[in-house]
């Protein structure tokens, strides 16, 4: 009995992460500057594709930016991944190396090449416009970058399009093949959210009943120890002519949006308005998340993103982290 309770008194809290923008007006960086005490880790809006295959920062940001964001990460003691996304070229930009073994090699040695110059602890893979057919050329892709990083001593995360069954009912998810990528990767980060979203009917971004159902598919094929769980820090406002994204400034400004009631699946604000509805997670609704992350014991949750989330969500989370 006793042993019991020390094990359970020294199970770990699951870890917190952020993706976090460096574009824009400041105000993700300076989010996780504020609360860089609850970050065991942060992903920075560092690189993109570019049209022959390579990799290059993100265009628009200032070089001085991407030091700045890794001294301070590194002074408070949070590992930083650099987040690279295809750069708004779609599947054109990632298949121009995916279906060719040269480019593939020269695109793994540049985000290596990167990862040492910009001094971080490793790279996350941000690529969802592959169709379903690159799924053997992406994993043999994640398999040549995490050998290559691992080499340098590097680490690979990488963000998993949601899926409750395999291949997956969309070309994002079936281009992800979970068991291969999982086996290969240091840190598997399931985007446990857009359960509905822009393209699709109005509906809760990640009740958790669903989320459970997500994470128990990926627990079946990804050890534990390198999952974490995505955080939805924003909502979607399904109004006429289209829905759109929201952080919490845009849902707070919404007539009424003091008065708005709780979605029963998900327990997320939702607000009916003119002629549609709108619905945001926030503290309440996400909190629940880091106890399933802890009962299924996982490494832990990240967010997506630092900057467009409930305020209230750090004083929650410094509150469940120190129960």
């Amino acid at each position: 009995m006793i042993a019991t309770l020390a094990l359970m008194v020294l199970a770990p809290r699951p870890k917190f992460g952020a993706w976090v923008l460096l574009d824009g007006d400041g105000s993700s960086f300076a989010r996780f500057q504020a609360h860089a005490s609850s970050f065991d880790s942060v992903s920075g809006q560092f690189y993109s594709c570019t049209k022959d295959g390579l990799v290059s920062h993100v265009a628009g940001i200032p070089e001085p930016t991407f030091k700045a964001f890794t001294d301070f990460a590194h002074y408070h003691r949070v590992a930083v991944f650099g987040l690279v996304g295809d750069g708004g070229l779609g599947s054109a930009g990632v298949e121009y190396f995916l279906n060719d073994p040269v480019r593939m090699d020269k695109h793994a040695e540049a985000l290596c090449d990167m990862a040492i110059a910009d001094h971080l602890e490793g790279i996350d893979l941000d690529y969802e416009s592959m169709k379903a057919e690159d799924r053997d050329n992406y994993s043999l892709f994640v398999e040549t970058l995490a050998k290559k990083l691992h080499r340098r001593h590097k680490l690979l995360s990488i963000a998993l399009c949601a899926k409750d069954t395999e291949p997956g009912d969309w070309s994002g998810s079936q281009s992800m093949d979970y068991a291969r990528i999982g086996a290969a990767v240091d840190r598997a980060r399931i985007m446990t959210y857009d359960q509905h979203e822009e393209g699709g009917p109005a509906g809760p971004v990640a009740d958790i009943a669903w989320v459970q159902k997500v994470m128990d598919h990926a627990l079946a094929l990804i050890p534990k120890k390198k999952l974490e769980l995505g955080i939805p820090g924003y909502g979607y406002n399904w109004s006429p002519p289209k829905a759109q994204g929201i952080d919490w400034a845009g849902f707070s400004a919404l007539p009424g949006a003091d008065k708005a009631g709780r979605d029963p699946a998900s327990n997320e604000l939702l607000l009916q308005t003119n002629g549609g509805a709108a619905w945001f997670c926030d503290s309440v609704s996400e909190l629940p998340k880091l106890d399933l992350a802890a009962k299924l014991g996982i490494r832990g949750v990240y967010m997506w993103v630092a900057g467009s989330e409930d305020p209230k969500w750090w004083d929650a989370l410094n509150s469940w982290s120190h129960k």
